[in-house]
């Protein structure tokens, strides 16, 4: 009995050798394909985040060249107009007001401007 006990074990520990021979490589090839997994959606989100960056250039490059200064400029005029009228009228009310906002005004007039002379 004692060898039959013996070649028992024998077998049983060929047995666990093989299973965990098995599992290792199983979990190797799992572990690879993981590794490939994670590096291809890694590669893909990096050109999805590439190409919309791109397109968020391109469009904000659009959108600067659609800008027509000159329109831009007599809209300013325009909108610069009706406020020296309104604080014509506001000057003979209340001057301090009026010095206040018409400083206000030539500072958003010099922003267009400073703005307008950046983007050439």
């Amino acid at each position: 009995m004692t060898d039959k006990t013996a070649q028992q074990a024998h077998d049983f520990a060929e047995d666990a050798a093989d299973k965990a021979g098995d599992f290792a490589t199983d979990a190797a090839a799992k572990a690879g394909d993981l590794v490939d997994d994670v590096a291809t959606t890694t590669g893909d989100l990096a050109e999805q985040a590439r190409k919309a960056v791109d397109d968020t250039i391109t469009t904000a490059k659009s959108a600067l060249n659609d800008v027509d200064p000159a329109a831009l400029l007599a809209s300013a005029q325009d909108v610069a107009g009706n406020a020296l009228d309104k604080l014509s009228a506001a000057y003979k009310r209340n001057p301090a007001l009026v010095i206040t906002i018409g400083t206000a005004a030539v500072a958003a007039v010099a922003a267009v401007g400073s703005l307008l002379s950046k983007r050439r």
